[in-house]
């Protein structure tokens, strides 16, 4: 019989198509990654992946495996969280994930100040516009701006989120004062096509028609660095932006709220380490509330 754990290397380069990128994902060295597929390949008697100059692509064997492997990770998956839900301890690892720049500047001094009371709890942190896989254990808690969907998690809504428009007072003392019906003279940072919330760009577009993009960056952070550099206009978290004291909102009528929710596998919600997490969370989100909403 082929060793089990196996299955969890074959998914890895079926998915990212090559084993550096599997590698990187399950955090372990490229050469181990060959290794578990050759092993398993002999095992199994079948060559599972043709290599290609597109990558690692899955054979007809390997594309029959790839339905039965990930019904041996489902169950894997859902029998660990079943046991770690049952956890009593306030020790262990958590693994967050949150948006980008939430997760960095909001998410990380929380995170020091729960360090301080939970010392036995390691945190990770996954700062990333793209949503993990909450049932593939990719993360035990995220924090999601959105209402989520999937009806296996368990979600808690924290609160609401403002997002407004700022320039630097650098940028506006060059530019002059930003008026609706005089865009034209003025240009602005945007998100580029690899930014994961459309309704986003979408709004900004219809509030800064007229305007010129200078820049596309790919997150909130490298918004905020270039409208503090006189770049533009940028959209920027209120939270954020309004403790900034080189930056200055304009078109004040017009803001972008979102709501802000906790979400966990139904699985684990009883882990007394995740609770602890989860509910220390709720409660400063709480607490930010007028922060949140600028």
């Amino acid at each position: 019989m082929f060793d089990w754990n196996d299955a969890r290397y074959f998914l890895a380069v079926a998915r990212m198509g090559s084993l550096s990128r599997a590698a990187r994902q399950l955090r372990v060295q490229q050469s181990t990654v060959g290794r578990r597929i050759s092993g398993l390949e002999a095992a199994l008697k079948t060559r599972l992946f043709e290599r290609t100059s597109d990558g690692w692509m899955p054979t007809a064997a390997g594309e029959a495996f790839v339905a039965r492997a990930e019904r041996i990770e489902d169950e894997a998956l859902a029998a660990e969280r079943q046991l770690a839900g049952k956890e009593q301890l306030v020790a262990g690892v958590v693994r967050m994930t949150a948006p980008q720049a939430f997760g960095f500047f909001f998410v990380v001094p929380l995170l020091a100040r729960l360090h301080a009371e939970q010392p036995d709890v390691v945190f990770e942190l996954v700062a990333e516009n793209q949503p993990l896989n909450l049932s593939r254990r990719e993360a035990d808690l995220a924090l999601r701006l959105g209402r989520p969907g999937q009806r296996e998690l368990v979600r808690r809504k924290l609160g609401d989120v403002a997002d407004a428009l700022y320039a630097s007072r650098a940028y506006l003392e060059r530019a002059g004062a930003v008026r609706r019906d005089d865009l034209g003279r003025h240009a602005y940072v945007d998100f580029d096509e690899s930014y994961p919330r459309r309704e986003t760009k979408a709004w900004m577009a219809q509030r800064l028609r007229g305007a010129r993009c200078v820049l596309r960056v790919n997150g909130t952070p490298g918004v905020l660095a270039a409208v503090r550099a006189g770049m533009g206009i940028g959209l920027l978290p209120c939270w954020l932006a309004d403790g900034d004291g080189e930056l200055v909102r304009v078109l004040r009528e017009h803001s972008l709220s979102q709501e802000l929710w906790l979400v966990m596998h139904r699985d684990l919600r009883h882990a007394a380490r995740i609770r602890v997490v989860a509910d220390f969370f709720a409660r400063e989100a709480q607490r930010a509330a007028r922060q949140l909403l600028g």
